[in-house]
């Protein structure tokens, strides 16, 4: 299983859902130990990626602004740039989510119309694809349906950035083979965790 290392922001996560649901109730929906939350509160363990991912799930339930009570550092430039693809009917929701992707250190491009994406994505070759859900034409969970059938693009990593957060939608992208769900508004802290999870 893949790994990361332990960041502030993740520590500072773990903070405040303990804060809101208690330790034993943190626990229950991580299906972890309270000694592990401990681990990874105090940086002993690493946090496995698909818990990061359950953590930032359960912090958009709680609370939709707690990235605003973390005060980490401002995100670095990656490492290592990855090619992302961001669709998005909304032109200006996706230039602003293209615009916070290359402020992280990556090379974007963005489609306004989701029947544009497939060939796109076939002449970009993009290592993640940031898809909104409610789109015309062609919603996302469709277009992530597309891009598994498709042998030159199933490998992409899917990232559903999106409105909605509910118990109903996140189970629809799961089936659709999304690898993660992100809750909009979504910000730089929040889009550098989430995509440093992925090659």
């Amino acid at each position: 299983m893949k790994r990361l290392p332990n960041s502030p922001l993740t520590a500072r996560a773990l903070e405040i859902a303990e804060k809101h649901l208690g330790v034993d109730e943190l626990s229950r929906r991580l299906a972890v130990s309270e000694t592990t939350l401990r681990s990874w509160r105090f940086g002993d363990v690493l946090v496995p990626e698909d818990k990061f991912l359950q953590l930032v799930d359960i912090l958009a339930a709680l609370d939709p602004a707690w990235t605003e009570k973390v005060k980490p550092a401002s995100p670095r430039k990656a490492k290592v740039q990855k090619r992302i693809l961001v669709v998005d009917d909304h032109p200006d929701t996706a230039a602003t989510i293209a615009a916070l992707v290359e402020m992280l250190g990556h090379e974007v491009r963005f489609v306004g119309d989701p029947r544009d994406a497939v060939a796109v994505a076939k002449q970009f070759r993009p290592q993640i694809a940031l898809l909104d859900l409610s789109m015309p034409h062609i919603d996302g969970i469709s277009l992530a349906r597309m891009f598994r059938s498709d042998a030159e693009l199933r490998h992409v990593c899917l990232i559903a950035l999106t409105a909605y957060s509910d118990a109903k939608h996140r189970a629809m992208t799961r089936e659709a083979g999304f690898d993660a769900h992100v809750a909009k508004p979504a910000d730089e802290y929040v889009l550098d965790s989430v995509i440093a999870q992925f090659e």
